[in-house]
């Protein structure tokens, strides 16, 4: 039983170690593009110029 446990443990860990380069690797190679969630963000936040939002107050 202890075995077990132990060999759940270690494949979990080793699938998380695996995820987390493959995903390092692919946001480096991608980099450069813009994401799903990056034109969203632009589009739904301006940016606000400081000057004109002091003079909006």
């Amino acid at each position: 039983m202890k075995e077990m446990l132990k060999r759940i443990v270690w494949v979990a860990f080793i699938l998380i170690i695996i995820t987390a380069i493959s995903g390092f690797l692919y946001t480096q190679k991608y980099q450069s593009e813009k994401s799903v969630m990056g034109k969203f963000k632009q589009q739904k936040f301006k940016k606000i110029d400081p000057k004109k939002a002091i003079k909006s107050h």
